[in-house]
C-alpha cells in the first residue's frame, strides 16, 4: 500500500487560510481513519440543478445546503492539494510504501 506525504516548503500570504486547512487536516485524526476529503463551506449557486461543483476550476461536491444560502462542500484531499498548488503554495509530494501487517 502507497502513502502520500506532503511536504509544504513555502506559501503566499494569501494562501495561508488553505495552509492552516491542510496542517488542520493532516495533524487530526482523519487521514488515521481513511478519510479522504475535506469539507468546508461555500456560497450556494443561484441554480443548483445538481450536486457538482468546481472550486477554482477544481471538482468539489455539495454535501448539504446550510441557512442562509450557505452549502457543505466536500473536496477530494487530492484535488486540495492540487488547488494549494494552483494558488501558489509550493508543495512536494511524495509516495511512500506502507506494510500493513
Amino acid at each position: 500500500m502507497t502513502k502520500m506525504e506532503v511536504e509544504i516548503k513555502s506559501y503566499p500570504a494569501k494562501t495561508k487560510k488553505l495552509v492552516d486547512i491542510w496542517n488542520n487536516y493532516s495533524n487530526g485524526p482523519m487521514p488515521k481513519a481513511g478519510i479522504e476529503f475535506i469539507t468546508f463551506t461555500n456560497k450556494r449557486p443561484k441554480s443548483p440543478k445538481n450536486n457538482n461543483r468546481r472550486i477554482a476550476g477544481l471538482k468539489a461536491e455539495s454535501i448539504s445546503y446550510l441557512k442562509d444560502d450557505i452549502e457543505l462542500v466536500k473536496m477530494s484531499v487530492e484535488n486540495f492539494i492540487y488547488l494549494m498548488a494552483k494558488c501558489g503554495v509550493d508543495v512536494d509530494v511524495k509516495e511512500v510504501k506502507v506494510d500493513i501487517e
